[in-house]
């Protein structure tokens, strides 16, 4: 941090400009000079100043009390360094004894919460506590009373530069680095020049200050004079606030922080102009595609992303224009740094080859405290080799592919691209265990429904298609995060490997309701599978006196307003703005409630009502067509089989057994209705494209979006001739048809689905989607229309075959149980 000297210059041009704010407390400069050079004092007091060997570390969470602590060290020139404060007591045993740490710095209520042990470190250095030394100690403290209230000037010793800091360890004990020179000014001078910053930003701290970026960034804004924002530790909520609040200019993050800053960001309503940001640094792990173009969606184009390492600093820049036209690159070499791809050998290899990361840079340490660093000579310069392994085109970007893995060539990070796009995955992180297999462990959205069976086999599919072996693959509440976001892979490796699967937890989870849940979600699955059957033969007649196109516009127009207003009640009237989402909830809703919809009734005017429910019982099959379509997740041989066989079973229906009848143009209506089963079936798999909406919102917002398309349809084919407004006599005509469609076809339908589903899960509950075909079948046969036995044949067939790869689901999420339980066990053994 800032010496005792520079704060004396800072503050005697910006005395009473605030320096740093902490929650409610506004410190100007004038006041943390004053302080800062009260515990520069205290701190020089209590110490050897002819001492060579001092080295002060701190274990605690970003706070005030401890910049003026990093104030002081600086100042008397002490090397200081942040411990990752979550970590275990044997890991921060191990970290303070590899930096030879004689001075730690606690949060002593910190320590105490979390379990950490003092009383050996008490032993063998100095402690000093932030929380009972320094907190009261600012205005005259209690520790400085046994100091000569005159002591003004400080005695600042010689020693050499020297400066320490600790690699992420999220795979081990953390690596201490050293360097023996300072590149503050050469790196502070290039960013400034670029990116125009000043004493009028204004520094948002979310990262903590053991980690590289949270203390360089924060250094550098307070070198200038700018003022630092204190965000709460972890609290992403707290720092999208502040982001509004205080009109944040400035900030560093790592992709886990600012994907949960952002979601709170959008939950609240506001728009990217609705802020003073002009440059957020991201880096420090994968930062996927999809959450770099919804951050820029979100905050405007003020997202920039780094590559480095601890070992060699910032060494590559992508900036707004970079993520946007080339999101899979994390950027190009910049001023100062080289970077190659070698081969093992050690030799550069050609463009688009894959090989490890190498890095010259001014920045680059001058070693590990404890051991050796690989490294090679090219052409005379020195280039460290990183963990990274990833490739180089024409133009230098850089396209990283996995950490840690040598010379293994698989592209982890296009594998957690590849699952964070499957329906309710939330989020994700994928762990190579060798050089060709990996876990993966993964979060779902709680609001959005999931066939969990589907989705390991999906994830398995996509490393497959990777060439990596999915040795083992969990569900988890969430990913486990060190407080600077880096994936604690250990942790997580024990989650996979000793929590239960995704199915195990799934059914313990099922087989927890009680016998009264269990029957009100087996009737609100019947229901609304009932409700959803008869909606057939009874919008048949209201076609007799309305089009489809009116029809929808009524249904959904109605459906929607009752939406949003259960939407404004539950979740505040904040929740009705759509913000950067609007395209997306526009285009899902239209293919939902306008293709859907209109498409589905213009067919089913021209043919019968039970062969457009059993072209409609075909949407699981249909999801999995979409799924290989879209996202490239080939469904099993067993389920091709099956849609083949139910396709098969509904040409019986439409056909009545004669083929000779397609020639005829009685396939094209059904071909609507199908299609219109598509819109459906994208409209469902559009949640997963829109983060952090609630079922009821993502609902609610398409629904009264989709409505908008249904109007703007009815204009244009009204214009056309296609269909007239309807009058009143004929609305009233129908009137208790439309009531229907709206109320149990339509509200009270969509949320006993998903109170079901969410209940039983989607493998039990999805069987009754057979019950649509089989009500509206029963109605035509009670209303005694002529129904043949080849139609009740296809029908049965079809009905047949979804029960039968529904089965097959549950056979598949036991044999991956077992084959997961298998594993654990070698594991242990070995």
């Amino acid at each position: 941090m800032l010496t005792i000297d520079k704060l004396k210059e800072i503050s005697s041009a910006r005395g009473n400009k605030n320096a740093v704010i902490s929650g409610d407390k506004r410190i100007t400069w004038s006041e943390f000079y004053r302080d800062a050079h009260r515990i520069t004092a205290n701190l020089s007091s209590k110490i050897d100043n002819n001492r060579a060997d001092l080295c002060m570390c701190y274990i605690s969470p970003n706070c005030l009390e401890l910049l003026y602590l990093m104030s002081a060290a600086s100042s008397l020139k002490i090397p200081y360094t942040g411990i990752d404060y979550t970590q275990n007591t044997e890991k921060i045993e191990s970290m303070l004894i590899s930096t030879k740490c004689n001075i730690l710095v606690v949060s002593s209520s910190y320590c105490i919460e979390n379990n950490i042990n003092l009383q050996e470190f008490a032993k063998r250095m100095t402690i000093v506590d932030l929380d009972s030394q320094l907190k009261n100690s600012i205005n005259f403290c209690e520790l400085l009373e046994d100091i000569d209230k005159g002591v003004g000037a400080i005695k600042i010793p010689y020693r050499p530069f020297k400066s320490i800091s600790f690699t992420s360890g999220t795979s081990g004990i953390p690596k201490t680095v050293v360097r023996n020179k300072s590149f503050d000014a050469r790196r502070f001078s290039f960013f400034t020049a670029r990116y125009g910053f000043s004493s009028e930003d204004i520094h948002l701290l979310a990262m903590p200050l053991y980690h590289a970026a949270g203390s360089g960034w924060s250094r550098l804004f307070m070198q200038l004079g700018a003022t630092i924002v204190i965000a709460k530790p972890h609290d992403t909520l707290n720092m999208a606030n502040l982001i509004k609040s205080e009109w944040i200019t400035t900030s560093a993050m790592t992709p886990p922080l600012l994907n949960n800053v952002v979601t709170h960001y959008s939950l609240d309503g506001y728009a990217h102009n609705d802020n003073n940001l002009k440059f957020i640094i991201v880096g420090g792990k994968h930062f996927h595609p999809q959450a770099k173009l919804q951050a820029v969606n979100t905050l405007g184009s003020v997202i920039y992303e780094y590559y480095g390492t601890t070992e060699t600093g910032v060494n590559a820049l992508a900036e707004p224009c970079d993520l946007i036209t080339n999101p899979t690159s994390v950027g190009r070499a910049y001023d100062g740094n080289k970077i190659k791809v070698i081969d093992q050998n050690g030799d550069v290899l050609p463009n688009h080859q894959v090989g490890r990361i190498a890095i010259s840079s001014y920045m680059n340490m001058d070693g590990y405290g404890d051991q050796d660093s690989e490294y090679v000579v090219i052409d005379e310069d020195k280039y460290i080799i990183t963990a990274e392994t990833g490739e180089i085109d024409a133009e230098g970007n850089i396209y990283l592919r996995n950490r840690s893995q040598g010379e293994s060539g698989l592209n982890v990070y296009e594998v957690e691209n590849d699952v964070r796009h499957l329906p309710g995955i939330k989020d994700v992180a994928i762990i190579p265990v060798s050089k060709n297999s990996v876990l993966c462990g993964y979060a779902i959205n709680e609001e959005f429904i999931v066939d969990d069976v589907e989705l390991v086999r999906n994830i398995k599919y996509i490393c497959k298609k990777s060439k990596a072996k999915l040795e083992g693959a969990c569900q988890v509440h969430s990913i486990p995060y060190s407080p600077s976001g880096k994936v604690r892979n250990d942790e997580l490796k024990q989650m996979i490997l000793n929590k239960e699967s995704v199915q195990s937890s799934t059914s313990t989870k099922k087989a927890n309701i009680s016998l009264g849940q269990f029957v009100i979600a087996i009737l609100c699955l019947l229901g609304t599978a009932i409700s959803w059957g008869a909606m057939f033969p009874i919008t048949k007649n209201a076609l007799i006196t309305m089009d489809a196109v009116h029809i929808s516009l009524i249904r959904y127009g109605t459906a929607s307003l009752v939406f949003v207003a259960m939407l404004a009640a539950k979740e505040g009237l904040s929740s009705l703005l759509p913000g950067r989402d609007f395209l997306k909830l526009w285009m899902f809703g239209s293919f939902g409630f306008a293709g859907f919809s209109i498409l589905a009734f213009a067919g089913l005017a021209y043919t019968k009502p039970q062969h457009g429910a059993i072209i409609m019982a075909l949407m699981p099959l249909i999801s999995a067509v979409m799924m290989w379509t879209l996202k490239k997740v080939r469904p099993s041989n067993f389920t091709i089989v099956s849609i083949v066989l139910a396709l098969f079973g509904v040409v019986l229906v439409i056909t009545k057994g004669d083929i000779s009848a397609l020639s005829g143009g009685s396939l094209l209506p059904s071909l609507v209705i199908l299609v219109g089963a598509f819109c459906w079936v994208t409209y469902t798999l559009g949640a997963s494209y829109v983060n952090g909406y609630s079922v009821l919102r993502y609902t609610a917002l398409s629904c009264f979006l989709g409505a908008f398309t249904i109007v703007l349809v009815a204009c244009i084919t009204n214009l056309a001739g296609i269909t007239h407004i309807p009058s009143l006599a004929q609305v009233l005509a129908v009137k208790w048809e439309l009531i229907y469609l709206i109320t149990f076809a339509g509200v009270f339908a969509v949320f006993s689905w998903n109170h079901g589903i969410n209940t039983l899960g989607p493998i039990n509950g999805i069987l009754f989607i057979n019950m649509v075909p089989i009500t509206a079948f029963t109605i035509g046969m009670v209303r005694g229309e002529t129904i043949t036995n080849i139609e009740i044949y296809g029908a049965g067939i079809t009905i047949f075959v979804l029960i039968l790869n529904n089965i097959y689901s549950r056979l598949s999420s036991k044999a991956k149980s077992v084959s997961q339980s298998r594993f654990q066990i070698q594991i242990a053994k070995s």
